[in-house]
């Protein structure tokens, strides 16, 4: 039965591919980082993503730092991928960044078919960060956000609460703003 399901719910997720295939390509990055609720921003060093469609089936995305010679500070290595699960009726997003080398998923509620958004709202789990400031073995909540491309430009946010140490308010911890290259 579930193998009826994903064979006719194919047409649904080709309605997917236009976004994914989007996305795909070579894109400056430019990163921030907030340590905490109500703190200021740090800025991150600019990087490029190089995006890929898969098999038409998801979206591969490798960004490294724009100067990435090895010693460099902020060198860091992030992988991640992008699929719609027509089975599921979800967008799901894995990562795994060098800075902090912990696999990070997330997904979407149910999407209908045919809905168009401004953003994509993926929720995630916990994660354990061994050392967040000046606290130690600090465990968060996340949730990412994918905001719709427009005039080449894209951002991505990744939210956490966190749930011990800290006071325990969402904030916005890391945006990426991409900029699509011609």
């Amino acid at each position: 039965m579930v193998l009826v399901a994903a064979w006719s719910s194919h047409s649904v997720a080709q309605g997917h591919l236009e976004l994914l295939s989007s996305m795909t390509g070579t894109w400056d990055v430019q990163q921030r980082m907030w340590p905490g609720p109500k703190k200021d921003p740090i800025a991150l060093p600019a990087a490029i993503a190089q995006r890929r469609l898969i098999r038409d089936s998801y979206l591969d995305e490798v960004m490294q730092p724009v100067d990435d010679r090895p010693g460099q500070p902020g060198a860091f290595s992030r992988y991640a991928l992008l699929n719609y699960n027509a089975v599921t009726s979800r967008y799901e997003y894995a990562s795994l960044d060098t800075r902090a080398s912990q696999l990070m998923v997330e997904q979407t509620l149910a999407i209908a078919f045919g809905v168009s958004a401004t953003e994509l709202k993926l929720q995630g789990g916990s994660f354990l960060a061994p050392e967040w400031g000046s606290a130690k073995n600090v465990r968060f909540k996340y949730r990412l956000t994918i905001g719709a491309i427009k005039d080449n430009q894209q951002t991505v946010r990744l939210f956490l609460t966190p749930q011990t140490v800290l006071p325990k308010t969402e904030f916005l911890a890391f945006e990426y703003v991409y900029t699509k290259r011609p």
